[in-house]
């Protein structure tokens, strides 16, 4: 999956299209941090990433509900249900991040590098786009 905001992700939903773009940009904050140096982020940087992205991913995911919720979308349903997985992935990630047990520097970057390529990317390809005329572009 790519790193990498396209078109072609696009929702029609200009509120979410942005809340993706954001995202997107938090994940390439995290590759390019890896990138420039040697493969592994930083503890500190890799925490302030993690930190970041949790809090975007949730008021993110609470707007995209809420437009579902107010539009009768019939996708609701499983998209929470994706989005609930989500939320208990990246908690996962961010205490086995603090606690120390998601391994050393480079070992974390990589499990993280993983995660974030096929869940955001995935997520948007798969699931959001469904709302593509769906719900009104004006809404939010």
């Amino acid at each position: 999956m790519s790193k990498n905001w396209r078109d072609n992700m696009r929702t029609g939903i200009e509120i979410v299209d942005d809340d993706h773009q954001q995202l997107f940009a938090l994940i390439q904050e995290f590759h390019a941090n890896a990138d420039a140096n040697g493969g592994q982020v930083s503890v500190e940087k890799l925490g302030k990433i993690l930190d970041s992205l949790q809090d975007y991913a949730r008021d993110h995911f609470e707007r995209e509900e809420y437009l579902q919720q107010e539009a009768r979308y019939d996708g609701y349903e499983d998209n929470k249900r994706q989005h609930d997985e989500l939320r208990r992935t990246l908690a996962v990630f961010v205490t086995k991040f603090k606690d120390g047990s998601l391994g050393e520097p480079r070992t974390a970057t990589t499990k993280m590098r993983d995660f974030l390529d096929v869940w955001l990317s995935g997520h948007i390809v798969k699931t959001d786009r469904r709302m593509r005329g769906r719900i009104l572009p004006w809404a939010g």
